[in-house]
């Protein structure tokens, strides 16, 4: 029985970063460069708009589940949708088609006009904020489509128990109360990603301080990923230069987070998507 108990146990780890920290590009890295493109959108700006869960249920075809973002309207949280099923739209994913996922995760950045009071209504207008009051000005404002996304794929990870979290950026995490509430404190641990071509910024601080810091007991389950370090890399420089400015973008990292420098991961998940990928490659090209 507990060993049966300890199969089921899930592990959950949070993604948590600002738009454009190449967030999606390292997921699509450890989970899908098998396919040998990327998976889930991964460009600049914003991609991910709503909570993404990735996880893998082996009594459920593969799918994705999106809740609406009129469920805002109600007090009900997005745990408690969980047991409202017919709430959810469902899309399969065929595994076979890499084409046909790339376009049905598409799905979970789709967004939409709605009118200013509408808006205020979900909880996802505040006229106080200068950015959203300066998009509102013809009396509409761009908003979700989808409050939460659950992606239900194989993969040996996931099938051994893990569940990620994708979250947006700040915005998202201070508008929708499930993330702070449950299921960011609730995660075993948290990976916080920053870019190096742009280091620890204002909004980065922010996240990291109230929705990170804040919520976790001493230093246990964080860890910083320090992303897109190929845009130090400088034909220019020999490897001991680029290798010292690596080494001080950590520090400086670790000082401003108040972390372990041994906490800090310094990645490319760009050349890292890009190398699982010829290596995919070359292993089917075996296999064939």
């Amino acid at each position: 029985s507990l060993l049966d108990k300890l199969r089921e146990d899930k592990l959950n780890i949070a993604f948590v970063a600002e738009f454009s920290r190449g967030k999606s590009e390292l997921i699509n890295a450890i989970f899908f460069a098998h396919f040998g493109q990327r998976i889930l959108p991964s460009s600049a700006g914003r991609t991910t708009m709503c909570p993404t869960e990735l996880l893998y249920d082996a009594n459920q075809p593969p799918s994705l589940k999106l809740l609406p973002i009129e469920t805002r309207a109600n007090d009900a949280s997005t745990q408690e949708y969980r047991r409202f099923q017919d709430e959810w739209r469902v899309f399969p994913l065929d595994l076979n088609n890499p084409e046909a996922i790339q376009a049905t995760f598409l799905e979970i950045g789709k967004t939409r006009k709605v009118a200013i009071e509408l808006a205020r209504q979900y909880g996802l207008f505040d006229e106080n904020d200068p950015d959203q009051a300066a998009a509102a000005t013809s009396g509409e404002i761009e908003i979700p489509c989808w409050r939460h996304a659950v992606i239900n794929f194989p993969h040996p990870l996931l099938e051994q128990g893990l569940v990620i979290l994708d979250t947006p950026g700040l915005n998202a995490i201070g508008t929708e109360p499930e993330l702070t509430l449950n299921l960011l404190p609730n995660a075993h641990a948290i990976l916080f990603i920053l870019a190096a071509d742009t280091g620890v910024t204002k909004s980065d601080i922010e996240v990291w301080r109230n929705h990170i810091a804040r919520g976790q007991t001493g230093r246990r389950g964080r860890l910083v990923v320090l992303n897109k370090i190929d845009s130090m890399w400088d034909d220019l420089k020999s490897p001991a230069q680029i290798e010292s400015e690596i080494q001080k973008q950590i520090r400086t990292t670790a000082e401003l987070l108040n972390v372990p420098t041994e906490h800090v991961y310094p990645v490319s998940a760009q050349k890292a998507r890009r190398q699982r990928t010829a290596l995919g490659r070359c292993r089917r090209g075996r296999e064939d």
